[in-house]
């Protein structure tokens, strides 16, 4: 959980805290701060009156900001002027709260902050960026290593950003309310309590599911792509895993700050020169560089050996770190969609979710059919021996 470390003897201010944040955060009462403290994401409020009248702000903000490891520092105050509040900022103060602020106004700007902490310091999930030519076959495998995490036991969410609809809400036949422009109005007091409360889930997997849309099926408006990329950090600090499916993001800048959160980047391309290209562009678009191309695994969409162009001149030619391919039954794609239940929710082990389960590092278990052959074969030698 996150913390607020006050630096008071004021046992009335430190409960005061505790009553605005309602249990989002711990309240430490403190002297001062020791290494140990800033463990994780935390915020530091200083009282002004438990600074020595011979020493300045000035002076005790910039001690606290020596040991404060980058973490927030807010200042609570009597003295709310605009000088007196323009000399703190100046001082190295990151905010101001009056000593008689209501609960609201102590929740918003200690919320506000401990979130930009916990992106900022906290220890993050694993996010994997998934992006293709189609993409809608990207979303539909991004929703099937989605729910083979959250089946693995994993705290995962989906973030699917196809447009004009969202393909995964489609896939998982889930109705979806809550959009990401929704979630960005909400980014001060944005918490993993609130997501669970409020994000669309997937009970047969327990996986989340957040989309571009929100189910309007409209764009939404007044949306810039660093509120986006501020989203996605504290979202990554929230869940034990994110997988977000770019969909219908094209925003450069976007792409590249993206690529270089994500842990693993996943490029979905058909054996066609035309996918290729599209691909190619997407890679220049996040950078291009040798630390996105190392951790971008090129998954051929549809792989058939008959093609010519195959998986491995592909991934020679897009010079990704490493290839999978992906063998897909369209038939049983198209009814999965259709009907939908993601492929990942079936039983068995064919070649596509075996492949799925490798891009997820999840251990395919034996099904039953193939333990009973297996045991059939084994049995064959005692009989001719006997």
């Amino acid at each position: 959980m996150s913390r607020i470390i006050l630096l008071s003897i004021d046992r009335s201010l430190a409960q005061h805290v505790r009553d605005a944040m309602q249990g989002r955060a711990t309240v430490d009462l403190v002297q001062s701060i020791t290494p140990e403290m800033l463990d994780g994401p935390c915020v530091i409020l200083m009282d002004r009156e438990a600074i020595p009248p011979e020493r300045s702000l000035a002076a005790a903000l910039a001690t606290v900001g020596e040991s404060a490891g980058g973490r927030p520092i807010v200042l609570v105050t009597d003295e709310t002027g605009a000088d007196q509040i323009l000399h703190a900022i100046r001082s190295g103060a990151d905010d101001v709260i009056p000593r008689a602020a209501v609960d609201v106004d102590i929740a918003a700007i200690l919320g506000r902050l401990l979130n930009q902490s916990v992106a900022d310091h906290g220890r993050g999930g694993r996010l994997t960026l998934v992006l293709g030519a189609d993409p809608e076959s990207a979303a539909m495998v991004g929703t099937d290593m989605a729910v083979t995490r959250a089946r693995a036991g994993l705290s995962t969410l989906l973030i699917d950003c196809t447009m004009p609809t969202s393909a995964a809400e489609a896939y998982l036949d889930l109705p979806v309310t809550y959009g990401l422009a929704s979630a960005i109005a909400d980014i001060e007091r944005l918490d993993a309590s609130l997501l669970a409360n409020t994000l669309a889930r997937h009970e047969p997997s327990g996986l989340m599911l957040l989309t571009l849309d929100g189910g309007s099926g409209t764009e939404p408006a007044g949306i810039a792509p660093a509120d986006i990329a501020a989203l996605i950090r504290l979202l990554r600090a929230c869940c034990g895993d994110v997988v977000l499916c770019a969909g219908s993001l094209r925003h450069s800048g976007l792409l590249r700050t993206l690529a270089g959160l994500a842990d693993r980047i996943e490029l979905l391309c058909a054996q066609s020169i035309r996918e290729m290209e599209t691909c190619r562009r997407l890679l220049e678009r996040m950078g291009s560089d040798e630390t996105v191309l190392a951790k971008t695994r090129l998954l051929v969409w549809d792989h058939q050996p008959g093609i010519l162009l195959d998986s491995r001149r592909m991934g020679d030619v897009l010079q990704t770190g490493s290839v999978l391919p992906l063998p897909v039954d369209q038939v049983r794609v198209r009814n999965a969609l259709n009907s939908g239940r993601p492929l990942a929710m079936e039983g068995g082990a064919d070649r596509y979710i075996r492949a799925i389960k490798q891009a997820c590092d999840v251990e395919a278990r034996p099904s039953a059919t193939s333990l009973n052959r297996l045991r059939r074969l084994l049995q064959r030698p005692l009989e001719r021996t006997a």
